[in-house]
């Protein structure tokens, strides 16, 4: 079974916003996020015949993209870029100190996800931010369900201690 135009449409459509955002959550530099997400939609589309019509969609996109994604970092096919943070514009309602701050916030998170090791950070940001359950998370990993549950603890541990380090002084930082 081939992926038809309509369906690639609608899935992509559907879809593009959280795997765009997983793979922002997992590290991919922004530059290269639009590089990724085109292997991973054409990825699917080579593989829709291996699709199970009757399961989500988003868990087997998922997989494909935490598997683009490691095949990426071994080649080093990353851009270098500059860090720039855009400032936020107004127009939305908040006030420019509020989105200052989740910016900020933001940032911070998804520096401590970054402490994570890859298979923990991907189970976290799937279960938390995809709303993926442990044992879909299980099945796109191919791991047993005992595994995924013991990296979701581990990583809100974890996760929880790198956030409590960002937020407390450093040791010897003038007051």
């Amino acid at each position: 079974m081939t992926m038809d135009p309509q369906t690639l449409e609608r899935v992509y459509q559907a879809e593009l916003g959280a795997v765009h955002s997983f793979l922002a959550r997992l590290g991919a530099p922004s530059g290269d996020v639009p590089d990724l997400l085109h292997d991973v939609f054409l990825t699917a589309v080579r593989r829709w015949s291996s699709y199970d019509p009757q399961r989500p969609v988003r868990p087997w996109l998922m997989g494909i993209a935490f598997n683009v994604y490691g095949d990426w970092k071994k080649t080093g096919a990353r851009r270098f870029e500059e860090g720039r943070d855009e400032l936020p514009e107004r127009g939305d309602g908040t006030d420019l100190e509020s989105q200052v701050e989740a910016r900020k916030t933001g940032a911070m998170v998804q520096a401590a996800l970054l402490e994570l090791d890859e298979p923990k950070r991907a189970a976290f940001v799937m279960h938390h931010f995809e709303g993926l359950s442990p044992n879909e998370i299980s099945e796109v990993m191919q791991v047993p369900a005992a595994t995924t549950y013991t990296r979701l603890r581990t990583a809100r541990l974890e996760l929880t201690a790198a956030v409590r380090r960002r937020q407390s002084p450093s040791p010897g930082a003038a007051a």
